[in-house]
């Protein structure tokens, strides 16, 4: 856009073509350069953001890159020439002036008188737009919350429930099985599907065979008419009517965390009995906020376990060897092989074994007999001591040590983020279970320490955008101030995005926002960069009462190319950004994001850019004068 609107007001000029497309396309070729490196710069620090949403985040920049090379190489190189060809349908004359004035010259002069009259005021408007700037800062210090991923409408309605304490699996499959057909009649219209497990915890480890979790997966909110809260209150009353529900809990699962829950908190200790207390305590803990609700603890199931030690001195004094009681045992219990039999390709084992009624007796197993070195028969109960304990069937670790984690979710219509309410258990809860049991380690998990992981990640790529887009403008203009006044752009932009999420009524922005508001440091100075290029190309030296005349006259040149540019951009991010052809809630707030910031960015070029650079050429006109 940039290349072509120059060409063709060269060409109106009464230009040649080919002297208008090679001196249009100079003029604007290192504006247009440093207008791409600035917009690629913006998305270079995506490469070094850590944790689990580096990998999502590192396909953006090289797909940026290759489109926004192929845009220069195709606006430097080819599209010059085609605009070199005569086009036999071409109502205007390729050669010498156009005949008529285009419609938009019109709005062109306008948009200078109004410069005309504003540039006298340029101190009140900067001071404007200074207060627009902390206006917006304090709604954003007051109003607005970081929270990774916003809750929008869901996808998936997670039940989890349990039955009777002596239900077993095939019970509990009966009981999901009823719930299942209160689903099907939504599959095609309201629901795409659904899954169960039983007996298995958020984590897939074992829990007991009562328990069951089934996710319902629902079609995006843009083609349904029942939001997510209506179906759940459509298919409560049945659900309330299945017999053999004990408990269950409904919730909407939050996207990004295979847990569903935003509260994670991990619980490390190697000594089981004080793990359980520290988790227990921080359950209720947990309860007791106002905030939370559905506090569940991830245990494993836990299994009757009977560990034997032996009874050494005895053993010494009837010559029993002790690496014969657990062959024994396991004789007892699994069979000894005594001989394979060949059947054919295949051996079938001979085992001697006790009967399976005795097995399920500790007392009957121990009356078994181990030989000593003398060929005497000892019963097993003489030489070992039996001790009985509860035991989890499998063992969670974290970084080397024994873990429990302990979920919650936020309660409806609770203003408190996550964040927020991590920082309050931190003051208050924590250090009152770590001062209890020294040796115990307490950490938030899941969404807390991304979305801590991920505000540290944005305050660093901040400060690198900034500076390298700096570092390039003062290469390019080789001035600090021209710099400076390009890089306005920046923060008035930031404030396009404050102030359209706040009129939106999105009081949290989330993880994909703070992407867009990144993207757009760098695409906002781009209008800024060639209406500065132009006014240094051709302001000349005037009188100091006929600087503001200039800068209008000069300004205006620029008018067609800056809301081409934005308008074109807007056009096509604003469908994403609304939901016009199908909604998704990540790529919605970044084109929300990119697009207000980018409309309130153009106000910053078309206006403020003009009456930074009236002050400073003012000043210095003035100063000229006096020396």
């Amino acid at each position: 856009i940039v290349v072509a609107e120059n060409i063709g007001r060269l060409r109106r000029q009464g230009l040649n073509p080919f002297d208008s497309v090679v001196k249009g396309t100079s003029q604007v070729f290192i504006p247009v350069l440093a207008a791409i490196l600035t917009t690629c710069i913006a998305f270079v620090p995506l490469f070094f953001f850590s944790g689990r949403w580096a990998a999502i985040n590192t396909f953006i920049p090289p797909i940026i890159f290759l489109m926004l090379g192929a845009s220069l190489l195709e606006s430097l190189f080819i599209l010059p020439g085609h605009l070199h060809l005569a086009l036999p349908f071409a109502g205007r004359s390729q050669s010498g002036p156009a005949n008529g004035s285009h419609w938009f010259d019109q709005i062109e002069e306008a948009y200078g008188r109004f410069l005309v009259r504003v540039l006298p005021f340029k101190c009140l408007v900067f001071t404007f737009f200074i207060g627009l700037l902390v206006f917006s800062g304090w709604i954003m210090t007051n109003n607005m919350k970081f929270v990774l991923f916003p809750h929008e409408e869901t996808r998936d309605i997670v039940l989890s429930g349990k039955a009777g304490q002596q239900a077993d699996r095939f019970v509990t499959a009966g009981i999901t099985s009823e719930l299942e057909s209160i689903f099907k009649p939504f599959i095609g219209k309201e629901v795409v599907g659904y899954r169960t497990e039983i007996a298995r915890s958020r984590r897939g480890g074992d829990v007991q065979e009562n328990r069951f979790r089934m996710i319902v997966e629902i079609v995006p909110k843009e083609e349904r008419e029942s939001s997510a809260d209506q179906l759940i209150a459509l298919w409560k009353p049945q659900i309330d009517k299945v017999e053999g529900l004990k408990k269950l809990v409904i919730q909407k699962s939050r996207w990004g965390h295979a847990s569903g829950s935003p509260i994670e908190v991990i619980v490390q200790e190697n000594v089981d009995r004080l793990r359980a207390n520290a988790a227990g305590a921080l359950a209720e803990a947990m309860r007791a906020h106002s905030a939370l609700v559905n506090v569940e603890i991830d245990e494993p199931i836990k299994i009757t376990e009977y560990k034997i030690d032996f009874r050494r001195d005895k053993m010494k004094r009837l010559s029993i060897n002790p690496a014969d009681i657990a062959p024994t045992i396991r004789a007892a219990l699994e069979g000894l092989v005594l001989y394979e039999i060949p059947t054919g390709d295949e051996e079938t084992e001979v085992r001697l074994s006790i009967t399976d009624a005795a097995k399920g007796d500790i007392e009957t197993i121990l009356e078994m007999p181990v030989e000593n070195s003398r060929e005497y028969l000892v019963p097993l109960k003489d030489v070992v001591t039996i001790t009985k304990a509860s035991t989890p069937i499998s063992i969670s670790r974290r970084d080397g040590r024994r873990s429990t984690v302990v979920y919650a979710d936020l309660r409806a219509g609770t203003e408190m983020t996550p964040l927020e309410i991590a920082g309050e258990f931190e003051r208050k809860v924590f250090p009152e279970l770590v001062s209890a049991q020294p040796s115990t380690t307490i950490s938030f998990g899941g969404e807390v320490f991304d979305t801590r992981e991920s505000q540290q990640d944005f305050k660093n790529a901040t400060i690198m955008v900034v500076f390298l887009i700096f570092v390039v403008l003062a290469l390019t203009f080789n001035s600090l101030s021209r710099s400076l006044i390009i890089m306005l752009a920046i923060p008035f932009g930031i404030v396009g995005v404050v102030l359209a999420f706040w009129l939106h009524g999105k009081v949290l922005f989330g993880f994909f926002a703070a992407i867009g508001a990144l993207g757009l440091a760098g695409v906002v100075i781009n209008d800024s960069i060639i209406m500065l290029t132009k006014l240094d190309r051709e302001f000349g030296k005037p009188a100091r009462e006929m600087v503001n005349g200039q800068i209008a006259r000069i300004a205006q040149t620029r008018l067609k190319a800056v809301v081409l540019t934005t308008l074109t951009t807007v056009a096509a991010v604003m469908p994403t950004a609304y939901g016009l052809a199908g909604y998704d809630a990540m790529l919605a707030e970044m084109m929300l994001a990119l697009a207000w910031g980018l409309v309130f960015g153009t106000l910053i070029t078309l206006l403020l850019v003009p009456c930074m650079y009236g002050l400073i050429k003012g000043f210095g006109t003035a100063l000229k004068e006096r020396l």
